[in-house]
């Protein structure tokens, strides 16, 4: 018998949307880190701007499970926000994902454990020194 590698997980969200968490394939990782690299570039006092990242990378993460709902990326530059999702996509997650289902989004599609304090002082530190 054949065994996958990994757990998939079913999660719903607030909507009552049934998706199936999984980790990501490495084409999508690939622009989930670019996304998530984008921690680096935040100024300590933008408080909001850590959510637009995290939506992001949720909505990439999520994109196989939603892609028949909406056009969730574009090509064309005037439909895709500055985020990497398309706005339309990311209006709707931002009405449907709260931080606990962002947080086990990104633990079981990408292996960030976001709400270990560990993982966040060390974030932290490091964009200290990336500042300094």
């Amino acid at each position: 018998m054949v065994k996958e590698a990994y757990d998939k997980v079913p999660l719903l969200l607030s909507d009552g949307t049934e998706v199936t968490l999984k980790p990501l394939v490495i084409s999508r990782l690939k622009r989930f880190m670019i996304a998530f690299g984008e921690m680096k570039s935040l100024d300590k006092e933008d408080e909001t701007g850590s959510f637009d990242i995290f939506t992001s990378c949720a909505g990439i993460a999520l994109e196989g499970e939603l892609s028949s709902n909406f056009e969730t990326t574009k090509a064309d530059s005037k439909k895709k926000d500055e985020n990497h999702i398309s706005t339309e996509y990311r209006e709707y997650l931002e009405e449907t994902l709260d931080m606990e289902t962002i947080y086990k989004v990104l633990e079981v599609c990408a292996g960030i454990k976001l709400n270990d304090p560990n993982l966040l002082r060390a974030a932290l530190e490091q964009m200290e020194d990336g500042k300094n």
